[in-house]
């Protein structure tokens, strides 16, 4: 985790295990950035965040399925949900998301 607000991190530097859960890579009073990685075929059902949050694919490309719409996220897109909105993805390729929470 980055505690040093000044630190560089770079996004694609992935370990050859990492799991496809978020990895929590800045977290202070206002906001935390999480990194998900996404082997392709990957789907995360269904699920809402308890807050306002940002999605953007850093690489690779996913089905982000929000309010009964499907929307092909690719590397550049980004996504704004608001809290308790429910919604589920499918990486079509190998990919890295980058989830920003409010707190």
């Amino acid at each position: 985790m980055n505690t040093n607000a000044t630190e560089l991190i770079d996004l694609l530097q992935i370990a050859p295990d990492a799991e496809p859960k978020p990895s929590l890579l800045i977290l202070n009073d206002s906001f935390k950035v999480m990194r998900l990685v996404l082997p392709a075929g990957k789907t995360i059902p269904e699920h809402k965040a308890p807050k306002e949050i940002t999605v953007q694919c850093v690489s690779g490309s996913v089905d982000f399925t929000t309010k009964g719409e499907t929307h092909h996220m690719t590397t550049g897109k980004l996504l704004h949900l608001e809290p308790g909105e429910l919604h589920a993805l499918t990486a079509i390729e190998a990919s890295v998301m980058l989830v920003t929470m409010a707190k």
